[in-house]
């Protein structure tokens, strides 16, 4: 079983079988404490249970060096949580039971899997429900937190949302890029080899197909980590200048090695490309009907006849009689699909068709397949609101007040590491 877990306190996504954990734990006392935070413990049990639940979502740890490197940023993670939750008890506020539960349950009910049947699949991959909600609690009580001590202070002007959009519209027709981020701050020089490793770790996890939305969940030190390290659209002028260069240079899809910034490390990846208050061309709606001949014993040829014959069409009305001159085995329609939904090969073929035109001969297992455009629908473009733009433009100022907040509570704490 594979469930997605997408929760603003930045839970995983939890893929089957976790290798790697057993190595974990065979190498711990568990009754051994790991840190004391303000009086309050860290044992060897938290550590080896949050890292059996990250190995199954990042993948199996290759070698000792591998290990070491995770079980001092587990530590780190559940040091943070620790003083997330007391500087929440020190505000006064106050995260009942029911609400961290209910989150779970709709954490839950988002893979169409009961709360039960959630419980025991982490309990199958050596976690624990109880681990779960710790992990809840301190993320709902850090938002919490923020929102109670810094969001007040937040004064978004109108001038500053006018000089947005103004330069959105000065951008029109200008490239933008769909980024995801991932952060690991070096809040100390002695931190930096410990942070690339770590980077370097999660490049190579990622790209073996570790899923890049549930790694920034887990270790992005920014707000874009509660939700997969999504940045949104984002004009190629404003991209950090830190990770700018790297981001141009990437096809979609891909992710960038570490980058080192003053701050710490940047991993990267490019979701997509559009242009700037244009529509997204992966947003046209397409109505598609296809014809599919089985390839026969010379395929070259018969797809160049195949392809000649389809040229010829010039509306929808005839596909009937294309598919009864090709000898088709099957034909109709495939109905409405979002263009970027569809497979890569049949995008590219089908995205520069006007209604009428078919693509060319497309093989597929033992057949071809001609597509045909019958409808297209054009997403409408819609300028942002001002209230959007707020939003947008206090949660960049927001993340970055968060991340100073938290470096300071853990300058100011008693942390004693064993």
């Amino acid at each position: 079983m594979t469930l997605r877990i997408n929760t603003l306190a930045g839970i995983l996504l939890l893929l089957a079988g976790a290798a790697g954990a057993a190595y974990a734990q065979s190498h711990s006392d568990v009754q051994r404490i790991v840190a004391v935070v303000n009086d309050e413990i860290i044992s060897e049990y938290d550590v080896n249970e949050r890292m059996q639940l990250i190995t199954s979502t990042t993948g199996a740890l290759r070698n000792q060096e591998e290990y070491d490197q995770l079980r001092k940023t587990v530590v780190q993670l559940l040091v943070d949580e620790k003083l997330q939750l007391q500087e929440a008890k020190e505000q006064k506020i106050n995260i009942t039971d029911e609400e961290v539960q209910q989150r779970f349950n709709d954490m839950a009910a988002r893979n169409n899997i009961s709360a039960d049947q959630f419980t025991q699949e982490l309990s199958r991959m050596g976690a624990s429900k109880d681990m779960i909600l710790r992990q809840v609690k301190a993320g709902l009580a850090w938002e919490e937190v923020i929102n109670a001590r810094l969001r007040p202070f937040l004064a978004i002007g109108d001038g500053e949302v006018k000089t947005y959009l103004d330069n959105l519209k000065n951008n029109k027709g200008q490239p933008e890029y769909r980024i995801g981020e991932i952060f690991l701050a070096v809040d100390s020089p002695d931190k930096d080899v410990e942070a690339r490793q770590t980077a370097e770790r999660l490049v190579r996890q990622i790209r073996e197909g570790a899923d890049f939305g549930a790694v920034a969940r887990q270790f992005s030190d920014v707000a874009t980590g509660a939700v997969g390290g999504d940045t949104g659209w984002v004009i190629g002028e404003h991209i950090n200048p830190d990770i700018k260069d790297a981001v141009l240079k990437l096809q979609e899809g891909q992710v960038s090695d570490p980058i080192r910034t003053t701050a710490g490390y940047y991993i990267v990846t490019l979701g997509d490309q559009r242009e700037v208050l244009s529509a997204d061309p992966d947003d046209t709606q397409i109505d598609l009907q296809q014809v599919i001949v089985k390839i026969g014993s010379d395929p070259d040829a018969q797809r160049q006849r195949i392809a000649a014959q389809a040229a010829t069409l010039k509306e929808c009305s005839g596909v009937g009689q294309l598919a009864s001159s090709l000898g088709a085995t099957d034909s109709g329609s495939l109905g409405t699909v979002r263009l970027g939904d569809l497979p890569a090969p049949v995008k590219n073929a089908v995205r520069p068709l006007e209604i009428g035109q078919a693509s060319e001969p497309l093989r597929t297992g033992t057949d071809f397949r001609v597509l045909v455009v019958c409808g297209k629908t054009v997403s409408e473009v819609k300028e942002p609101t001002p209230s959007e733009i707020e939003d947008y433009l206090s949660n960049q100022r927001l993340a970055m007040m968060a991340r100073r907040y938290l470096r300071d509570l853990r300058r100011d704490a008693i942390i004693d590491y064993k």
